[in-house]
């Protein structure tokens, strides 16, 4: 009875996730526009005494673009696992990812097309239970500018305009809190989201410029976290 019930519980869970893998891949295949790209799970070329997985997907897709000479237009999107620490207990977890990069684009259509994504496909899971959270990823101290509708200057504030102009039906508040979740590539506007279900983030993204070997790419993009989708379905 003990395996019959263990199997039972946690096919229920791999079911939501495949369910989710279908639905992100469906999305993204009825745009057209997008490939998927697929990434390893280890990050160093070397295979050493101590694996380094990787945290941090967008980064590994960028490099893979870099590192192809692929520096032309394009939409990617991929799926995937990332292991971070625990803030907690300090142990290793792994959770499930998918998201998207769009790839040397006009910065205003790029973020148009990347939030009206995860909204559509928010809305095909969640239905209309979240929450957008915008923020200046360079904000250096708890300046309140970002709140300023009317500053004809910052970039944070023109993307918010276009957002809520674009989605008026779509919650949103704004957060300058100094570097909340943002990476250090991140640049112009950073937006996370919640579900008014739960409090962990659902997804997170914005604009970024991203150096490496001389090479520069700039883009947007999100990220899905899947496991706490799948605590709400």
């Amino acid at each position: 009875m003990l395996v019959n019930s263990f199997d039972t519980k946690f096919s229920k869970t791999a079911e939501k996730y495949e369910n989710l893998d279908n639905s992100f891949v469906s999305l993204l295949k009825k745009k057209k526009s997008f490939n998927r790209i697929f990434t390893s799970v280890v990050t160093n070329k070397k295979v050493s005494e101590e694996v380094i997985l990787r945290s941090d997907i967008t980064g590994q897709v960028l490099n893979s673009v870099i590192s192809r000479e692929a520096s032309s237009k394009q939409n990617l999107y991929y799926m995937g696992d990332v292991f971070k620490r625990d803030l907690v207990t300090s142990q290793i977890k792994q959770f499930r990812e998918h998201g998207i990069e769009i790839i040397n684009q006009l910065d205003s259509k790029s973020f148009l097309l990347t939030t009206d994504l995860l909204i559509e496909y928010l809305n095909s899971v969640l239905k209309k239970n979240f929450c957008f959270v915008f923020t200046d990823p360079k904000l250096s101290n708890q300046n309140s500018f970002i709140l300023d509708k009317k500053s004809s200057k910052n970039d944070t504030s023109k993307f918010i305009k276009i957002f809520s102009i674009k989605n008026k039906k779509v919650p949103f508040v704004t957060n300058n809190e100094k570097n909340f979740f943002s990476k250090d590539y991140h640049r112009e506007i950073f937006f996370y989201v919640y579900s008014d279900l739960s409090k962990k983030v659902l997804a997170q993204g914005g604009g970024y410029k991203y150096k490496k070997n001389n090479k520069v790419l700039n883009g947007f993009g999100f990220s899905c976290n899947i496991d706490n989708w799948v605590e709400l379905i």
